[in-house]
């Protein structure tokens, strides 16, 4: 089977001839996994992993070195520990235990708002400032894999980045149409920019992904409720555009999102990503028999416990226990359950993969 009859035998529920694999990475152990397999490309990495699926390179505007490639709007800051990214919002790297580095949020342009019309002030980023057209190259160089897009498009993370946490979620309660208000022009910016993406890669770009976390390992950020009075009409649109032309849709939620799956479907979610199971109420067995029948899930490998901190051998039989819960009848997308981290043995994400590949259903 090719990439894609592997990814569209799985979507309908049959098992394909092997798991559909997908492969994400920090950049930092994406080095290391290189230099352990003798590759330089990404495509030679895809290959000798059996990776079915490629990834645009601008998976995030947020993030300046997905972002650059592509940005054509006004110079944004930039040093070597910090950084504005086009919603005004304010990073600053930090190195944990001289192992990795992430990016922190440490200010954002509408902490002090308290009116919509604040909100509405804000010099926000102009969809055109980001140039689409290149990626049509990148489509047509990976054609032979599944491609997937969408810039993130994370209405809930830029949100409240640009707002503050703390802030963002006491005006839910306190100023809810000042969230609203933000949560709908971020909505209209993202509607826009993925327009003009859909439009260019009509018929090359097979799955629209979108990430927003509304888990947390113990539950949801907030209530089940004020998910639906803020974020489904969001999500209704941005779904229902990504379906207008003909794509796949992948929604991203780490954390504990049982009581959301329901909803997910109900909007023409085709596959859940990231399958946190070490979260509370995400046992995979649960999560396949009260929603394998409309859901493809797409990831499950755990990257908190047993990538990081197991040995080979476990990290095998873990992988098979997952293929065996989760690919029964297909419906099940092969992956680590976030990107790889930094901190985890190479030798760890080649037994992940060997298992993927030796996996016989």
């Amino acid at each position: 089977m090719t990439s894609r009859e592997r990814f569209l035998t799985s979507l309908q529920h049959r098992n394909p001839d092997r798991v559909p694999i997908d492969y994400q990475a920090k950049r930092d152990i994406d080095r290391k996994i290189r230099e352990f397999y003798g590759v330089k490309t990404e495509r030679e990495l895809l290959d000798v992993l059996g990776c079915d699926f490629y990834y645009l390179s601008c998976r995030d505007i947020s993030q300046n070195e997905t972002c650059i490639p592509i940005y054509r709007g006004p110079q944004l800051f930039i040093t070597e520990k910090e950084r504005v990214c086009p919603f005004g919002i304010r990073f600053h790297r930090k190195v944990y235990d001289d192992k990795f580095g992430v990016d922190e949020a440490i200010e954002g342009p509408l902490e002090g708002a308290t009116t919509p019309q604040q909100v509405l002030k804000h010099r926000w980023p102009d969809p055109k400032w980001f140039d689409v057209e290149p990626l049509s190259a990148e489509c047509e160089e990976f054609k032979e894999r599944v491609i997937i897009g969408g810039f993130w498009t994370g209405i809930l993370g830029h949100s409240y980045r640009m707002m503050g946490f703390e802030n963002f979620l006491l005006n839910m309660a306190m100023r809810p149409e000042v969230v609203k208000t933000l949560i709908d022009r971020m909505t209209d910016f993202y509607l826009e920019l993925n327009e003009r993406l859909f439009s260019e890669l009509k018929g090359k770009m097979d799955v629209w992904f979108f990430g927003n976390d509304y888990g947390m390992k113990t539950g949801l950020l907030f209530s089940e409720q004020m998910w639906l009075d803020f974020f489904y009409e969001s999500n209704q649109k941005l779904i229902s555009l990504a379906k207008s032309y003909g794509m796949k849709v992948m929604a991203h939620s780490c954390g504990s999102i049982a009581p959301l799956i329901k909803y997910f479907i109900e909007l023409g979610v085709d596959m859940l990503d990231p399958v946190q199971t070490t979260a509370k109420g995400m046992d995979p067995r649960f999560l396949k028999e009260r929603f394998g029948k409309h859901l493809v899930f797409h990831g499950a490998i755990d990257t908190q416990d047993i990538l990081p901190r197991e040995n080979p051998k476990n990290v095998y039989k873990h992988a098979i226990e997952m293929i065996d819960i989760l690919g029964k009848d297909g419906c099940y997308i092969f992956s680590s359950c976030n990107s790889i981290q930094s901190d985890t043995p190479v030798e760890n994400v080649d037994a992940m993969y060997k298992a993927a590949r030796e996996y016989d259903f």
